[in-house]
């Protein structure tokens, strides 16, 4: 079963066809049309990702085409192709949707490198598709419970000015939560000033926030307002408040308390409006407990603690985001695998992910640029995940499953039967695609993203 993309090229020359499909071979699963209506019919029947298509064919044009497949496949990318060019009818075509304009005799490299860009448009097309049924937040995309319950928690929280605390483990996205709380409150207007509390040393982390006035100090040669100052009507994020040294903790509760602010060397008080939101990787309550976090700003900030689970407990989100870092690799440049291989989706959903979503995209971007294949396969993932155990044959698999997660079983599971249903809906459904989806009561476009999903060709089941 090939898990290449597939390309449908349009033309009346059948040496023209041959010659792309040679073109495109290691790249593309390529079908043909030798005509506009031939095209025009299999894209009612085949999910396709990008279509080549000469402009000037005999009865029915490419313009007709490009007009056909924007009403059956809105997802698919529209390449045309032509002998004739002209200003008028590029302009015509880009107005009709097309992506790209190919004019003939073309130099072969040329044709592969406009359609390795097509293809990486549309990886992205389908990432967002499928994204924008998984977006819980700004920012913030997920299927797993936990997720979902703290997308409601943050829809009821950000309407408010209540002082928030996002508590997660390094690279879990605490910062995209503090995004979505400022994007969805009354203040998304104004700035959103994002501080890292551990990056700054210690002694010029006070007057970044508060400012100083010119002499407060050696090297202070102007006044300068700090960053409370710039994000007024706004919101400050202070990541890594953990780290926070305990002299400035007095000054931050006092800010909260007072509402205001008083600049380095400067002894009058400016009143700030700013919503302070907080996170941590660190246990603040055992730091509470030990004394080196101040009670009385642990009591400041616990008004709104936000929870933000870890990537091992996220189940089926890592195959979620997985695909959407690719498909942004896709869009930075052409050659870039167009998924990953059922053996490296396995190791991805079972490895814990120590390093959470920030690890995640870190190798993923590897696997983009190390990938010589159309998919990304176990080969390409980093050392660490691949000295990971997903099956070992001397333990059996009942052990390896017991390692596993729920989410993760049932993901690894829904892989393995797809195909088949797939199959055989196709089947019985004789390989027309709008009467399978119907028997599989989705959306034809939404099936056809299955069939793309798992490598399914509805012409095997013709």
């Amino acid at each position: 079963m090939s898990t290449l993309p597939r390309v449908l090229v349009v033309d009346d020359r059948p040496n023209m066809l041959r010659l792309v499909q040679k073109i495109l071979r290691a790249d593309a699963h390529v079908l043909t049309a030798n005509d506009g209506a031939a095209a025009i019919n299999l894209l009612e029947r085949e999910a396709v990702a990008v279509v080549l298509c000469d402009l000037e064919m005999r009865e029915v044009g490419g313009l007709a085409v490009l007009e056909a497949c924007k009403r059956t496949q809105p997802g698919a990318v529209f390449v045309l192709m032509t002998a004739y060019a002209t200003v008028a009818t590029a302009i015509q075509a880009m107005r009709m949707g097309a992506y790209d304009y190919l004019s003939k005799p073309f130099d072969p490299e040329d044709l592969r490198a406009v359609i390795l860009r097509a293809l990486g448009r549309a990886a992205s097309h389908t990432a967002a598709a499928e994204a924008e049924t998984d977006t819980l937040l700004p920012g913030v995309y997920g299927r797993a419970p936990v997720m979902a319950e703290l997308a409601q928690l943050v829809g009821r929280v950000a309407p408010s000015d209540a002082t928030a605390l996002v508590l997660g483990e390094t690279g879990t996205g605490k910062e995209r939560i503090a995004r979505a709380l400022h994007a969805l409150s009354a203040r998304s207007e104004r700035r959103f000033v994002a501080v890292n509390c551990a990056a700054i040393p210690s002694e010029l982390l006070e007057s970044e926030l508060f400012g100083h006035v010119r002499g407060a100090f050696s090297g202070a040669t102007r006044d300068r307002p700090g960053l409370f100052e710039d994000a007024d009507g706004g919101s400050v994020f202070l990541d890594e408040i953990g780290d926070m040294q305990a002299s400035l903790q007095a000054k931050l509760t006092r800010v909260l308390e007072q509402r205001c602010i008083r600049r380095l060397g400067e002894t009058r008080e400016r009143d700030i409006d700013v919503r302070l939101i907080a996170a941590t990787h660190r246990d603040i309550e055992r730091m509470v407990a030990g004394g080196t976090f101040r009670e009385d700003l642990w009591y400041r900030l616990n008004v709104a603690v936000l929870r933000l689970a870890p990537l091992r407990e996220r189940g089926g989100d890592v195959e979620l985001l997985a695909r959407r870092f690719l498909a942004e690799e896709a869009d930075k440049r052409a050659e870039v695998p167009r998924g990953f291989s059922p053996a490296a989706l396995d190791l991805l959903r079972a490895y814990p992910w120590p390093g959470n979503v920030r690890q995640l995209k870190a190798a993923v971007e590897r696997a983009a640029i190390l990938a010589t294949g159309a998919v990304i396969d176990v080969d390409d993932l980093p050392p660490e995940l691949r000295s990971h155990p997903v099956f070992d044959p001397d333990l059996g698999e009942d052990a390896v499953l017991s390692t596993l997660t729920w989410q993760q079983t049932t993901d690894r599971a829904r892989d393995h039967i797809a195909p088949r249903y797939l199959q055989a809906v196709l089947t019985a459904a004789q390989g027309n695609v709008a009467a399978a989806a119907t028997r599989a009561g989705i959306e034809r476009e939404s099936f056809y993203r299955l069939l793309r999903k798992y490598g399914v060709r509805a012409e095997d089941f013709r």
